[in-house]
């Protein structure tokens, strides 16, 4: 009984003794667990940190949620998406990277990365042909050694300097190495500090544009002088002068063509077609067709400029042909003509009057002398009378060469020799009044002059000429007679002599131009003779004693010639 007693104690004690073990092992397990648990959830929070995601609290996820969740299987296959994205990424950034090391490369510009203290980090290839001109790895070394040669000291002008200097971006225009220009651009790249980790250096080849640029202002200051040259010619140019281009437009006219044509070209840009110059035979020269060969057009032209008085232009226009001979535009030049016309045509009259006027008397004096000569037996009377006529008709041909030898000597320059004395303008007249009269039977000659002698300084043979001149044609064109009236009077130191007829009177047209040289009112066959050198000859003889004078004339109703003389001081 004892004995079951014991054995009964003794597994008693067994059991408790296992049963105490039991629970230190479960408490053991617990701890073991429990570390473990704490310890996956530390790691997970390590994945889950580095992945970017929340951690796990415990009240939100316990440990048996933990296990069942699987946290780890989830974060690992996060991990082998982000590294699948790394190693895509990886390979995006290989391949931009090729891109950048190609554009790099293929760029005109010669560049060079530089770290702060100035040493070359990367470069292209354009570095090598444009700056070192040699095959030659130069990472690591500085860029003033390789590039400018330059020490440490003789810096400068170094754009690099510069950008570590003003933390700019810096310019330089025109640097040069050996034989050749350069555009240099220096830039800075910054980090997220603000400091300059990277300079970035472009070296630009601008040579052949620098020896565009220089050939462009040689060709500009070329183009210049060619212009000067032109407006001086412009300005030189004696004649009116313009130049049209294809469309008919005027592009360039110099100051006496302005003045002709009434405006200007103020605005280069603004060019005035050729309808609006004042003459339509100018327009259609300059705008007419153009013939081969037709390369120098000549027309006189009349036209009235901006003083409305008509005159006479030759106009000379030349087509402009470019180095293909197409058509460029034209050059027209102006002369004025209008005297050297005027002058052909008193040569065509004075060769009209002249022939007609020898003619006349060479035609009796040859008819006379014939018949003297032809027929033996003629009466004293009718050998005064022929001998009367050949006298009358010689010297007449001795005035008209008289005139012709003292209208030369004028018009050379020479002039007339005139000795002066004091003469009694009185007794000239009646001198010359006396001959008229005895020939001129129908016509009178009346003189109103002062009690007292008029004296004027005067060659005496040049004012009896003048006064024949006049008188001549007081008497010549009143044909029916009439008087002749001569009167004169003395104001303030001057002579004042008025011859007046009565006879055919002239036009104001007429007027304007009788003292011009061989210029007759009428030069038809059946006008009153005379050669038209007359009056001209009187107002040079006038005009050298200082004198003036000046025609009054109304048709039909006569002529009155003012003339005015210096008298005695």
């Amino acid at each position: 009984m004892n004995r079951q007693k014991e054995q009964q104690k003794s597994a008693v004690a067994e059991l408790t003794a296992e049963v105490e073990r039991l629970r230190q092992e479960n408490t053991r397990l617990r701890e073991s667990q429990q570390d473990t648990f704490t310890y996956i959830r530390a790691k997970v929070n390590d994945m889950l940190s580095v992945v970017g995601t929340k951690t796990l609290k415990p009240e939100e996820l316990d440990d048996q949620s933990l296990l069942e969740f699987d946290p780890i299987g989830i974060v690992t296959k996060t991990f082998q998406h982000v590294l699948d994205s790394h190693r895509k990424l990886n390979q995006e950034l290989h391949f931009a990277h090729d891109e950048i090391q190609a554009v790099f490369d293929s760029v005109g510009a010669a560049l060079l990365v530089l770290d702060p203290s100035g040493s070359v980090l990367a470069y292209n290839q354009k570095t090598k042909e444009l700056l070192l001109g040699r095959d030659e790895d130069i990472l690591g070394v500085k860029c003033r050694a390789v590039v400018c040669g330059l020490d440490e000291e003789d810096n400068v002008h170094c754009t690099f300097t510069k950008v570590m200097q003003t933390r700019r971006e810096q310019h330089l225009q025109d640097w040069t190495l050996g034989e050749r220009n350069f555009t240099v651009v220096g830039q800075p790249l910054f980090n997220a500090d603000g400091e300059i980790t990277h300079v970035v250096m472009a070296y630009s080849d601008v040579t052949a544009r620098k020896k565009a640029e220089n050939a462009l202002l040689e060709a500009l200051q070329e183009t210049q002088e060619a212009n000067a040259k032109i407006h001086a010619i412009l300005r030189s140019a004696a004649g009116s002068l313009l130049v049209t281009d294809t469309s008919d437009q005027i592009v360039l006219m110099n100051e006496r063509a302005e003045q002709l044509f009434g405006f200007c070209l103020t605005n280069p840009r603004e060019k005035p077609a050729t309808d609006l110059l004042p003459c339509r035979q100018l327009s259609d020269l300059l705008c007419g067709r153009v013939h081969s060969g037709d390369d120098v057009l000549v027309q006189d032209l009349v036209f009235s400029g901006t003083d409305e008085v008509e005159r006479t232009y030759q106009a000379r226009v030349a087509i402009v042909r470019g180095l293909e001979g197409d058509y460029r535009g034209r050059i027209a030049l102006l002369h004025d003509v209008t005297r050297e016309r005027e002058v052909d045509r008193m040569k065509s009259d004075f060769v009209s009057t002249a022939a007609h006027e020898l003619r006349t008397p060479l035609s009796t004096i040859l008819g006379y002398t014939d018949l003297l000569l032809t027929q033996e037996e003629q009466t004293k009377e009718h050998l005064q009378e022929y001998l009367l006529l050949i006298q009358s008709k010689a010297e007449n041909l001795a005035q008209i060469v008289g005139d012709l030898l003292d209208i030369s000597r004028i018009e050379a320059g020479d002039g007339l020799q005139l000795s002066f004395e004091p003469c009694d303008l009185e007794q000239l007249c009646r001198k010359v009044v006396d001959e008229f009269s005895i020939d001129k039977k129908s016509h009178r000659f009346p003189l109103d002059f002062p009690d007292y002698p008029i004296l004027i300084e005067a060659d005496r043979y040049a004012i009896i000429q003048v006064l024949e001149n006049i008188i001549g044609n007081a008497v010549k064109y009143s044909p029916k007679g009439g008087a002749v009236q001569l009167a004169a009077q003395v104001e303030d130191g001057m002579c004042f002599l008025v011859i007046s007829d009565t006879g055919l009177g002239m036009l104001p047209s007429h007027l304007e131009r009788v003292f011009e040289k061989f210029y007759r009112a009428d030069a038809t066959n059946t006008a009153i003779s005379g050669t038209g050198l007359g009056l001209t000859i009187v107002k040079y003889l006038i005009e050298a004693h200082r004198g003036s004078i000046r025609l009054e004339s109304q048709p039909g109703q006569g002529t009155t010639v003012h003339v005015q003389l210096p008298m005695v001081q």
